[in-house]
């Protein structure tokens, strides 16, 4: 099964991250001033520094009312490219279980910001995909993108807006206004880490109401904002006066996911348990499936938003609406005749999805020379198909939950992971012999309910779902698709829409 589920907490955290940097300093800006607050400059380059810093603020990270991990946020003036700018650090910590699985996840995020709060320089590293950096730089319009994971260096270009700023800054910028006042709004564009591209976003002043911290009442202004991404992702924050932001809320699918200001003591100390996938299950009323059944007829409905933009429909899943949250899923396991399937390598309109990304390293040597081994001389598609997915089973044999997403070179070499990691080894290894191959993002039934589900889809005169995973050649009618039929992105942080549309709010009756 995948941790989906847990990779789109950890994009969440990105953003809650970039949120809560909105602290006080005073920095010159043209004779004006924005307010925020100048610490010494000490620079914290790993996670275990952090803890011996005791500047900056601290906050507990909660999710599903149970605290899950604490972060760190500082501010600081410094220099680079030659000009004073001001930089902004945090580093977060997470703890998490996946079906009894430990996952330790660490994240750090520095931006720099020149005097007029544009973002100028930025650098994300995170162990979700094993050691994970991407570094940008913004010159005009243009962000500049070296992501390295595991070694492997993929550079690109990614056009911004010229109002492009630090999440922060964007609430520094209402700070800076003589008084803040209710009803006072702000929108511009944010660099979004995990999607690797500019994300309009929203704020504004809806209130003001008392808050206590460590027993003192304070007058704190509340926010609202939203982000352009995953159909509208809200926020809400509670920020002082002088810019120190006490509580974050951002609705993690269906339930809010909480960072609340605190002392380092208590940020440090009693980090709760929570099973993640066993939290996000999907438990279905009526008749469990058997085991690679043949067809499917559900009953679906969605308790918020649109049910067709979740749930998609392709030639072996349709779906028919009852209202715009409800309807019946009727999915029937295809049928394929290897004389029926044309020889490799595939060359049609279908030839996108040859290419290789940072994560599916169709075109490395190792790739190449394994899968050709595999085929072992095959050139009908549909049998040399056959024989990657069942290699690919069968060569996995430790099949243990790791954070975020591991790339099929790294897979490859160590022959580890779920389903993420089995899908984007096969799409590799695939894609390298020339069988056109995507990934599919859904759920899947296993023996007590709905899990969120990585599987790949091959083009052989049609498309087809298989599973490496399970060991299923044709993926079995208990697959319920919710993303893909595109190529993916360098991150793949699009298939995780379907997991924030659904997570928490689909609910399924099965008939048959």
């Amino acid at each position: 099964m995948t941790r989906f589920s847990l990779v789109l907490i950890i994009a969440y955290v990105g953003i809650s991250a970039s949120i809560v940097l909105a602290q006080e300093v005073e920095v010159e800006n043209s004779g004006g001033t924005v307010r925020g607050k100048i610490i010494e400059n000490k620079e914290n380059s790993t996670l275990e520094n952090m803890a011996q810093d005791s500047h900056g603020h601290w906050y507990n990270l909660t999710l599903m009312n149970t605290k899950i991990g604490y972060m760190h946020t500082s501010v600081d003036k410094t220099e680079y490219d030659g000009e004073q700018m001001t930089r902004y650090k945090s580093d977060t910590v997470m703890n998490l279980k996946a079906l009894g699985t430990d996952l330790a996840l660490e994240i750090t995020i520095i931006e720099y910001i020149d005097a007029d709060l544009m973002l100028r320089h930025f650098l994300y590293t995170s162990n979700m995909s094993g050691a994970k950096q991407v570094e940008g730089r913004i010159v005009d319009g243009i962000a500049y993108l070296k992501t390295t994971l595991n070694d492997e260096i993929t550079e690109s270009e990614v056009s911004v807006p010229l109002d492009i700023i630090s999440q922060s800054t964007g609430v520094e910028s209402l700070l800076s206004r003589e008084e803040l006042k209710i009803g006072d709004k702000r929108t511009f564009h944010v660099f979004h880490y995990d999607l690797l591209k500019p994300v309009e976003t929203e704020i504004e002043v809806v209130g003001q109401e008392p808050l206590t911290y460590q027993s003192e009442e304070k007058q704190v202004y509340v926010l609202d904002g939203t982000l352009d991404m995953m159909g509208g992702m809200t926020f809400k924050q509670w920020i002082s006066p002088n810019g120190i932001n006490y509580r974050t809320e951002i609705l993690v699918m269906g339930v809010p996911q909480v960072t609340t200001k605190t002392d380092k003591e208590t940020a440090l100390g009693g980090i709760e348990e929570v099973d993640l996938v066993l939290k996000t299950r999907i438990l279905p009323a009526g008749k469990p499936p058997i085991p690679n059944v043949e067809s499917l007829v559900a009953d679906v409905n969605l308790t918020t938003g649109n049910i067709s933009e979740a749930i998609m429909s392709n030639p072996q899943q349709k779906l028919e609406l009852s209202s715009p949250q409800s309807g019946r899923l009727l999915i029937q396991r295809p049928t394929v005749a290897a004389e029926d399937c044309p020889d490799l390598p595939i060359q049609n309109a279908e030839g996108a999805f040859l290419a290789a990304s940072a994560y599916i390293q169709a075109a490395h040597p190792d790739i190449r020379v394994k899968a050709q081994e595999i085929l072992d001389g095959e050139v009908n598609s549909w049998r040399a198909a056959e024989k990657l997915c069942q290699w690919v089973y069968k060569s996995i044999t430790d099949k243990k939950i790791s954070a975020g997403f591991g790339s099929s070179l790294q897979t490859l070499e160590a022959l580890t992971g779920d389903c993420t990691e089995h899908t984007v080894l096969f799409i590799a290894l695939a894609r390298a012999v020339g069988i056109p191959s995507r990934i599919c993002s859904g759920i899947v039934y296993a023996k007590d309910a709905f899990y969120y589900h990585f599987w790949p889809e091959i083009y052989v005169g049609k498309w087809v779902q298989m599973d490496p995973t399970l060991g299923q050649v044709i993926a079995d009618a208990s697959h319920i698709q919710f993303g893909g039929s595109i190529l993916e992105s360098d991150t793949m942080m699009e298939f995780a829409e379907g997991v924030y549309r659904t997570l928490n709010q689909l609910e399924i009756d099965l008939i048959e």
